[in-house]
């Protein structure tokens, strides 16, 4: 099993070749979104969390609530009471959720190749200077490693 990740900014994408989270439902892009903001937060109630999402994306509050709901059931967050209000965290590392993502999304999309993936980050304008150093630094590890063997 091998660890590589590409770090972008405020996006930090590991791969661990051979991990998927077991037994976990799968998520949406939404039941994402709102883990990782209820992950960077720490602890969130609906209302906190329904005013960062109805300003950035013009989610309803019955709308939050009802994503964190699903991922309360789905195993994902765990509510507790305090002073009358459901306050929610992440039961899940968020990280290990976009590692199993990326893994799976390697595994059975790209068949395994991480290449169609770093030749997008390589090709893709968007991308700056600072993080096409970062890509040779790890495609200059890699070589390191295969060195190593």
């Amino acid at each position: 099993m091998g660890l590589y990740q590409i770090d972008f900014s405020q996006l930090t994408i590991v791969v661990v070749w051979g991990f998927f989270m077991k037994n976990m439902p799968s998520l949406g892009e939404q039941e994402i979104e709102v883990l990782k903001w209820i992950s960077d937060a720490g602890k969130a109630c609906v209302r906190e969390v329904s005013a960062h999402f109805e300003k950035e994306k013009g989610l309803a509050r019955t709308t939050v609530l009802t994503v964190m709901e699903r991922l309360r059931k789905k195993g994902y967050l765990v509510r507790v009471k305090d002073d009358g209000l459901f306050f929610y965290s992440a039961k899940v590392e968020t990280q290990n959720v976009l590692k199993s993502r990326v893994g799976y999304f390697v595994e059975k999309t790209l068949g395994g190749s991480i290449s169609p993936l770093l030749s997008y980050f390589a090709e893709n304008k968007n991308i700056s200077e600072e993080e096409l150093n970062k890509l040779q630094d790890i495609l200059n590890s890699f070589e390191d490693k295969k060195g190593d063997l």
